[in-house]
Formats: structure tokens, C-alpha cells, sequence
């Protein structure tokens, strides 16, 4: 597949550069499946689209403060993004145009930054527990596209209200929606709920640069599965209920899974990258928000709801001024 298939242009006004408030309130599109029907409603409305007998799976991930700004001895400002801990107070890093370079920052905390020549990898070691720079200097880690800073909203607006098991360096987004009434809504309509653990890496940062999508190699992620949800999946199945990934960080937690020989109850790795084609064994129905021109998460949408019904979906979205990415408005594929 020719990665200009997944190419669209999008108003840069539909960027959203902060969520909708209050929480809940954002606009939701609901694309069915079957008939291909395109329908426009808001988010507060998803319960009417589901019954006591289907289930709701969210993923816990907490997003951590991993962004990082600090000042080296020439008072010349670094963005750094920590990326993995390799070892004690030694983290691979994102950071624009890197050079070797040292950090002296107050109470006798420092670092440096340098490159390991074995991997090309770009490594920060820090003089001290490196979470004592993180409570320091930490920020989250919002998506560039903003084009601004973090602040001190984003510590409430870029994580889910039931974020739970810290390690992700991205919000799984399509969770961001869900308020604590939304939630009750759930419970009340005696709608199943359950969680899965999928820590964001920095591929959701990476977009595709080869021609032929297939080629394209995806960053590995960790996830952790209880077996006991795969049981309560193929007992909804089972009575005629759907299941409904919330993101698609949980249905590629999912999905991965299976197809890696049904990886449970322990910390696992995945690098799946869905394409057109893939059989989906686990996954009814998805909640994901609206993703950038030529990305992995498009090509996923594309092979779950099919080309053709992605791009009308895609189309009606920006014609009827659906806000895009991270904080942006939500689809429901049913």
C-alpha cells in the first residue's frame, strides 16, 4: 500500500489545541459498519449505543511527567523527552538536533547528554535518582503538533480519570473524554467494565516515512493482559454482547496478544503494526479520536472500518468542523 493513500488535509482551526470542557462534552461520530451509516451526536450519548450486554475495555496506563526542559551551562534551553530507563538514572531520550552536553541545575542536581555509538541512541544520565529531576522539572509530555509548552492543565487534561499504572509517554486519548458521570451511566445501564495496561512509547511519535506502509517498523510497547478478561470477552461473545476497545492502545494491547500465542497474566512486548487485511479476533467495536495524515493509528482505523468508509468518515468529520488529535472530538466505529 502507497503510504499517499492515508494523506488528507486537514484546516489547521480543526487542530485542537485543548480539549473540549468540561470533560465529556467534546463531539462524538458514530460510523456503523455494516450499513455505513455516518451519524454526528456528543459524547455524553455513547451508553445509548451499547446494552448490558456488551463490555466496555479501557486501558490504565498513567501518563508520566517525562518532559523535561532544562538549562546547560551556557543558559542554552534543551527539550528532552525520557523515553525508557535503561538502567539506574540512564534514560533514552527524544530531543531536537542533539550534541553532547551537560546540565548544572541547582541543589547539586546534573546531567549530560550523550550519544551511545553503539545503537545511535541518545542517553541522559542523571548524578542522582533521576525522579528527583522528574518532580522537579517535569512536565507532560503533549503531542508538538500543539505547538506550545505543557502546563500545569495538561497534568489533568492529558490523563484519564482512571489512569492508574504509571509508564506511558503519551495519553491513550480516546479515554480522555470520560467524565465520572459518563462512567455512573455505564454502571447504571449494568454495562461491564474492565482494564488492560498498554505504556505508550515513543512510536506514537514516530509517523511513517517509507513509500510502501508495509515496511514501515513499529517501536515495541509493553502491556500486560489478566487472563481473566479474555474469559469475560468470550463470555460476552457468547450471549450475544460486543466488546468495545476504548482507544487503540487497547485494542492493539488486545490484538497483539492473540496474535503473539495468547500472551497473559505477566508483562509482555508488542511491536503489530495492523494493516489492511488484519484479522481482527478480539475487537467488536473501538473508540478512537480522529489521528494525523500518513500515520501507523490512520492505517489501523483504515484496516478496522475499511478504506473506502474511513475516508467518507474522515471527510464528514472535517466538513462538519470535528475537532482532530490528542484533545480533539471522538469516533465510535460500531
Amino acid at each position: 500500500m502507497n503510504l499517499l493513500k492515508y494523506d488528507f488535509n486537514l484546516p489547521k482551526d480543526q487542530i485542537a489545541n485543548r480539549p473540549k470542557k468540561p470533560r465529556g462534552s467534546s463531539k462524538l461520530l458514530v460510523v456503523e459498519k455494516k450499513t455505513g451509516k455516518i451519524t454526528s451526536t456528543t459524547f455524553d450519548k455513547i451508553v445509548d449505543y451499547f446494552s448490558p450486554k456488551d463490555l466496555f475495555i479501557f486501558n490504565n496506563t498513567k501518563v508520566a511527567p517525562l518532559s523535561l526542559i532544562l538549562k546547560d551551562d551556557k543558559d542554552k534551553e534543551r527539550k528532552i523527552l525520557l523515553v525508557e530507563e535503561l538502567e539506574k538514572d540512564i534514560w533514552k531520550v527524544l530531543t531536537k538536533r542533539p550534541q553532547p552536553q551537560n546540565f548544572n541545575l541547582s541543589n547539586g542536581l546534573s546531567c549530560k547528554l550523550y550519544k551511545n555509538h553503539e545503537d545511535n541512541n541518545w542517553l541522559i544520565k542523571f548524578n542522582q535518582d533521576s525522579q528527583l529531576f522528574i518532580d522537579k522539572y517535569g512536565m507532560m509530555p503533549i503531542p508538538p503538533y500543539l505547538n506550545r509548552e505543557a502546563d500545569a492543565a495538561d497534568f489533568i487534561d492529558y490523563q484519564t480519570i482512571y489512569a492508574k499504572v504509571p509508564g506511558s509517554i503519551a495519553a491513550p486519548t480516546a479515554g480522555l473524554h470520560f467524565n465520572q458521570s459518563i462512567l455512573s451511566k455505564i454502571k447504571e445501564k449494568e454495562i461491564d467494565t474492565k482494564f488492560l495496561t498498554l505504556h505508550v512509547g515513543m512510536g506514537t511519535f514516530i509517523p511513517i516515512k517509507v513509500k510502501e506502509v508495509e515496511k514501515h517498523k513499529m517501536h515495541k510497547e509493553k502491556f500486560f493482559i489478566e487472563s481473566d478478561l479474555i474469559k469475560n470477552i468470550n463470555d460476552v461473545r457468547s450471549a450475544g454482547g460486543r466488546t468495545l476497545s476504548v482507544g487503540t492502545t487497547t485494542l492493539r494491547a488486545l490484538e497483539g496478544s492473540n496474535l503473539y500465542g495468547k500472551k497473559y497474566d505477566q508483562w509482555f512486548e508488542t511491536d503489530i503494526f495492523i494493516t489492511e487485511g488484519f484479522d481482527f479476533a478480539l475487537t467488536d467495536s473501538l473508540l478512537t479520536n480522529f489521528h494525523l495524515p500518513k500515520s501507523t493509528l490512520l492505517v489501523l482505523i483504515s484496516s478496522f472500518l475499511g478504506y473506502e468508509l474511513t475516508k467518507l468518515s474522515y471527510e464528514f468529520a472535517i466538513k462538519e468542523k470535528f475537532n482532530f488529535y490528542s484533545y480533539g472530538d471522538a469516533m465510535l466505529i460500531i
